[in-house]
């Protein structure tokens, strides 16, 4: 084909005979390897333009780079085992939680499988929270069509979820002025795209509502429809009103294999039993190819693309922007690889800036590098000024799970009959989140035959009511809820005051929830400046009473990741052993044992006539 051969051609050219393209399946497939990830990442976006196939496999191998081993629970038992739903839902992410939702309005059993110990641990709680309107996307692709239709749903469902949500408006300038007088015309262009309200807003009127903002910044567009939500807190309600109509989600569960005869998926072997489900929705983020994989059903590659965001304190930045201040430009384009960065306050009143972003290898490397960090305040602060590093209270990174086309894929499988397909959700993804559920579930009901096929739920209720807030809360609001329940009235988090009533009815509420990082995702104890140390030890006390815990077995997230070890002075004893020098629970391990045996020779060897050995 003249295709196959011009492409060729020219990877040829580019990394010396190193790779190839030929088709497979009704798929364009690249083979081959390079050194470099980024060279991969090249050769796939090079192949990718003007694909005529139905799907794009890149399956060259890096082989001077190797990604990270996958983070894996310890959790190995038989509590599924055999279990026949009639949906298994694979992803505990935002997109995961509202197919979830929405599939309980009708008479289906559903299992919602996570291989974390919590929900949106992944792009769904590492993201900025912005709900966009769709302006920067291409009028063709399914990331314009679902965020245009879910950024319409919000309102609604943010009122039944009890989730807080502004329409704080977003500024969309051109980082050359020479654009400027063009204004007028490109708001045509994205009026006729389908984006409602925008209008055109100079100088003078951008520096009255946002007076932090560079004054060499001229116009901007103004789209009043776009907003802020909480990613943690939209994830975790949607997941608690599906528990709460009927939806099981089980944590700690991760898929292994999939057994598939003649295009249907028979059964899903997990690390807690074998599953026999007849309907999988594959809704699991960056190894959203892996699943595919799994069921014979692989059409598409992820690369994974890494962002960087840095969150600053409230109480210094609270004037610095009152909405979304983002550019526009190459990213606007058809085929962008590249994401712009927001400057934007958040429904909890920080300022939060970013993402910068990478293309990495790596699906599940969340740290933070200095020249990211740097590049985002460079970036950043041409155009707030008043961007101040030391007032960062955290930095954090995400990954969102791109495919090559660079474009949501919602459907039925290609090759399975009983697989849907969630996948390459990147941003605008938490935007699309309540569209994608809506598109999905209508694809999981025709599966079953259509909608006639599948009673409606009668118990389903779409109303959640929402955890009590102080910090959202007026006086009046605040004593009556107090009066009602006097532990509202003990502040424990200072910096985002939370009391202990909250943290107590985060850990008593229908998704379960046992660590310190899952009842800070809550209810954000510890996301203040002092980062927890004031609040983590009484947090620490709650879940160990109300979970019934030793203080030596609560974690901070997964397993392995128990704060505490044990008893301090009993381990620091004048004349204790290497034998004593253990937990209650076996858990100090030789390096701690090794230091704390130099401390009290440390001790011993003081020529201290005061010292008589006491803590």
């Amino acid at each position: 084909m003249a295709f196959l051969r011009s492409l060729n051609k020219k990877l040829n050219k580019m990394f010396h005979g190193q790779v190839a393209a030929h088709a497979e399946g009704g798929c364009l497939v690249l083979s081959g390897q390079l050194a470099k990830w980024n060279d991969v990442v090249h050769a796939g976006k090079t192949a990718i333009q003007n694909n005529p196939y139905s799907g794009f496999i890149n399956d060259v191998n890096c082989v001077g780079e190797k990604p990270m081993s996958t983070r894996k629970t310890k959790v190995e038992d038989s509590a599924l085992e055999w279990e026949e739903p009639d949906v298994l839902i694979i992803g505990g992410g935002i997109i995961g939680c509202a197919i979830a939702r929405e599939l309980s309005r009708y008479k289906l059993s559903v299992l919602l499988v996570e291989k974390e110990h919590d929900l949106a641990m992944q792009a769904s709680g590492r993201n900025t929270g912005v709900v966009q309107s769709g302006v920067g996307l291409h009028k063709s692709s399914k990331r314009h069509m679902f965020a245009r239709r879910g950024y319409k749903m919000y309102e609604n469902l943010c009122d039944e979820l009890g989730v807080p949500f502004i329409r704080s408006g977003q500024y969309l300038y051109s980082s050359k002025r020479l654009w400027d007088p063009f204004m007028s015309f490109i708001s045509l262009y994205w009026k006729w795209m389908g984006i409602k309200g925008l209008n055109v807003v100079r100088r003078d009127e951008l520096k009255k509502n946002e007076p932090g903002i560079n004054n060499n910044i001229g116009a901007a567009l103004h789209c009043p429809d776009a907003g802020v939500v909480s990613p943690f807190d939209l994830t975790i309600a949607y997941a608690e009103n599906a528990v709460d109509n009927g939806v099981v989600i089980a944590l700690n569960t991760m898929v292994q294999s999939m057994v598939t005869e003649d295009g249907f998926i028979k059964s899903v072997k997990t690390n807690r039993g074998t599953l026999k489900p007849k309907v999988v929705v594959n809704a699991a983020g960056v190894f959203c190819e892996n699943v595919a994989s799994m069921a014979g059903d692989r059409f598409y590659s992820i690369h994974p693309r890494k962002g960087t965001l840095a969150v600053l304190d409230r109480k210094y930045t609270a004037n610095i922007v009152q909405s979304i201040i983002s550019s526009f430009g190459k990213a606007n384009l058809k085929k962008t690889h590249t994401k712009d960065s927001n400057i934007c306050r958040t429904v909890y009143g920080n300022t939060l800036i970013g993402p910068v972003s990478i293309e990495t290898i790596h699906k599940e490397d969340f740290s933070t590098a200095a020249l990211n960090v740097k590049e985002l305040f460079t970036s950043q602060s041409r155009i707030v000024p008043e961007i101040d590093e030391s007032k960062v209270i955290a930095y954090f990174s995400g990954i969102s799970a791109a495919t090559y086309e660079e474009d949501f894929i919602v459907r039925k499988g290609k090759n399975v009959s009983n697989l849907v397909h969630a996948a390459g959700i990147q941003s605008p993804g938490l935007t699309a989140a309540p569209a994608i559920s809506v598109e999905i579930a209508e694809i999981v009901l025709d599966i079953f035959g259509g909608e006639g096929n599948v009673e409606d739920n009668p118990e389903f209720n779409p109303i959640r009511i929402a955890p009590h807030r102080l910090a959202l809360m007026d006086d009046t609001k605040r004593a009556e809820l107090i009066e009602s329940n006097p532990d509202y009235g003990i502040i424990i988090c200072r910096c985002e005051e939370v009391s202990r009533g909250e943290v107590i009815n985060a850990l008593r509420r229908s998704v379960r929830c046992d660590t310190l990082d899952g009842v800070k995702r809550r209810v954000r104890t510890g996301m203040g400046r002092c980062h927890g140390s004031c609040c983590t030890p009484q947090v620490l006390d709650i879940i160990s009473a109300e979970k019934r815990l030793t203080p030596q077995n609560v974690r901070k997230s997964g397993s392995g990741s128990e704060k505490l070890f044990g008893s301090s002075k009993a381990l620091l004893q004048k004349k204790a052993s290497a034998f004593d020098l253990t937990s209650r629970d076996g858990k100090t391990d030789a390096e701690t044992i090794a230091k704390l045996h130099k401390l009290h020779a440390a001790k011993e060897n003081r020529k201290d006539p005061d010292d008589d050995g006491s803590e």
